[in-house]
């Protein structure tokens, strides 16, 4: 029998017991009520993903649109975003232990990652990776480094016949520090001693150049009674060329080729004259479009080039390196030549192509911990920001007891160089599943006749096409055979006008004749049209005059010029009847920046009826008269040069 005092402990301790029991139940009912609805792991047998990222994140509140085209039934999370997606919580997902080294991604981490799906120039929402991997290919970085999908440089001029070309003086105080001379070229310092400056001047000495041609003496006034170039000719020449377009001299002009400023203390004129004349003889990889210049045209601009592009004062500052060539140096040059990697952008006979830089196939996968730094280096925080502050600064990464780096500086701005880390954090050993690759699709330029157009004035140096080119022009060539008319382009090939008053750049004139200007403008109207430009009905009178009205409510004149109103912000208007394509100006109004080159114009967009009347106008206006082409002119300056190269 049980005493009462026992009956009241065991009473007690029922109570106490039941108690915990339902505050137990309670608390754990509370947890389950504030706990996150559990996910499913994600399983990317394509990947080898496992994640386990969405027991704490909901994927449908990803910010930004990119999970849009970015499923995460497809890639998962740890494919874009870094981290361990195995693990159940916030440290091991997140940071880097013992066990798994890779926290997550980075800001320039994630755009780096982009690259190993998205392999071409240009990818979307992705600019710093975008802008580096264009750098690459214009500092030549792949002519010291292996680097996926790139061959080796043709950035720099052929150094054969260099002492044809240039003096000593010059090619000194050049490899003394390049911005020295021209401020806006690529090229990087080394650093050089003068001892090792004096033995590559010996080597460049020694290498043979291609015959200078017969025809240089008449027109250069060395033939007995001949007149020389006449500089005032020359400079009105080099005005109507469009040489400024490219080269900077006089203080004016382009960064996108080298400065003349000093050519007249530079270059031979013999040298000069005869690539004015035959340019792609002499550098057959130049980016110099070929000219169709005649001997006495050249003449005149290699004699403004020696009076003008010289500095006022008696000495040019090349002066303090005047001195003879040491030719006992050549063999140490040579050999300082090819260990320094000069070949892997400049070359020359006698010298193979070897890259002395490490391969940067698999750069991205290094971590931070892997990365030789230095105190003078300071911390980096990932692969990218060490290769941005390495291009600039190599020789702060130079640690005791290790070969000092012989990685030249590059001049490059703050985000440049992050962009060039970007790229770099791009290229990983294991490649992604061929799903997943969005490649480029390869530029098939012609063959033949208008291929070897196509090289000859050296279009993909200026244009870009499919994303591959140059930048000097801003708008792509895509699309640009339903944008305008097969008549204008001819002409404008053979004549460039100035469109777009806004844009520094323009078009040199190339010496494109009407035979040459009909198969070109056949290629772009044939190979550069643009799919989503559906064919128009002609526009009506009635059209026209709703088009007018149109045109001056929407406040189009704010950016353009036409009937002589308005501002020159965008292209000019006045004569698109003879330019522009009316489907195209129809799409362009309803469809906005999708067919608008480098998204341009305005976001708005137009009713089909309403997009059709201010087409219509537009399409109708003519040429102001002032503009007008001579046709006795025209016929004129399409007769054959009797004495321009026909190469």
């Amino acid at each position: 029998m049980e005493s009462p005092q026992e009956r009241r402990w065991l009473d007690l301790a029922f109570a106490l017991s039941t108690a915990a029991v339902v505050g137990l139940v309670s608390v754990a009912m509370v947890r389950e009520v504030r706990r996150p609805p559990l996910k499913e792991q994600r399983i990317v047998p394509a990947l080898g993903l496992v994640d386990r990222c969405e027991s704490c994140h909901d994927a449908a509140q990803h910010k930004g649109t990119l999970i849009d085209s970015h499923p995460v039934e497809r890639f998962g999370c740890t494919t874009c975003h870094g981290g361990q997606g195995l693990s159940t919580t916030k440290n091991e997902a997140h940071l880097a232990h013992l066990d798994w080294e890779r926290p997550l991604f980075t800001r320039l981490e994630r755009e780096a990652n982009c690259g190993t799906c998205h392999q071409g120039t240009a990818v979307p929402d992705a600019p710093l990776l975008s802008s580096g991997r264009r750098a690459l290919v214009t500092r030549g970085c792949a002519g010291c480094h292996e680097i996926p999908g790139l061959a080796p440089p043709e950035i720099a001029p052929e150094l054969d016949g260099l002492s044809q070309k240039v003096k000593p003086a010059w090619v000194r105080a050049w490899l003394t520090d390049p911005a020295q001379i021209d401020p806006a070229h690529e090229m990087p310092r080394f650093d050089l001693k003068p001892d090792q400056i004096e033995a590559l001047i010996a080597f460049l000495w020694t290498l043979p150049g291609p015959d200078l041609g017969p025809h240089l003496g008449p027109h250069l006034g060395v033939g007995a009674g001949e007149p020389k170039g006449d500089s005032d000719r020359g400079k009105i020449a080099v005005g109507e060329r469009r040489c400024a377009t490219c080269h900077r001299f006089e203080g004016r002009g382009g960064t996108f080729a080298s400065s003349l400023d000093l050519a007249g203390a530079k270059i031979a004129p013999a040298w000069m004259s005869a690539y004015l004349t035959d340019t792609h003889r002499l550098r057959p990889h130049t980016r110099m479009p070929g000219f169709r210049i005649p001997a006495a045209e050249a003449a005149d601009i290699v004699a403004y080039a020696t009076e003008q592009w010289v500095p006022d004062t008696e000495t040019t500052p090349l002066a303090k390196f005047d001195g003879e060539v040491r030719a006992p140096l050549a063999e140490q040059g040579k050999k300082l030549f090819a260990d320094l990697g000069c070949r892997g952008c400049h070359e020359v006979s006698g010298v193979p192509f070897v890259r002395v830089g490490m391969p940067l196939s698999a750069m991205g996968d290094k971590r931070v911990g892997d990365l030789v730094t230095t105190t003078v280096a300071g911390p980096v925080s990932d692969v990218p920001a060490y290769v941005a502050r390495k291009v600039v600064f190599p020789k702060a990464f130079d640690a005791p007891n290790m070969t000092p780096s012989k990685m030249p500086s590059y001049r490059l701005e703050p985000t440049e160089a992050m962009a060039v880390g970007v790229a770099v954090g791009a290229m990983k050993a294991r490649p992604r599943p061929a799903a997943y690759v969005r490649a480029s699709k390869p530029l098939t330029l012609p063959v033949g006749a208008t291929g070897k157009l196509i090289d000859r004035y050296r279009c993909l140096v200026c244009h870009r096409i499919g994303g591959e080119g140059g930048d000097i022009s801003r708008i792509p060539l895509d699309g640009e055979g339903s944008r305008v008319t097969r008549a204008w382009l001819e002409q404008f090939l053979k004549s460039p006008t100035t469109i777009r008053m806004d844009q520094a750049e323009r078009m040199p004139v190339l010496g494109i004749d009407a035979a040459e200007a009909a198969r070109l403008a056949a290629w772009i109207e044939s190979s550069l049209a643009d799919a989503r430009i559906p064919d128009e009905p002609a526009a009506t009178a009635e059209e026209v005059a709703k088009g007018k009205a149109l045109y001056e409510k929407s406040g189009c004149a704010s950016c353009h010029l036409a009937e002589g109103k308005g501002t020159m912000k965008g292209p000019v208007l006045d004569g698109a009847s003879e330019r522009l394509q009316f489907p195209y100006v129809v799409a362009m109004l309803r469809l906005g920046n999708a067919v608008v080159p480098e998204l341009r114009h305005p976001k708005e967009t137009f009713a089909p009826a309403d997009a059709r009347a201010i087409a219509a106008w537009v399409c109708s206006l003519p040429v102001p008269k002032s503009l007008q082409v001579d046709p006795a002119k025209v016929a004129d300056a399409d007769a054959p040069k009797a004495d321009a190269p026909k190469n």
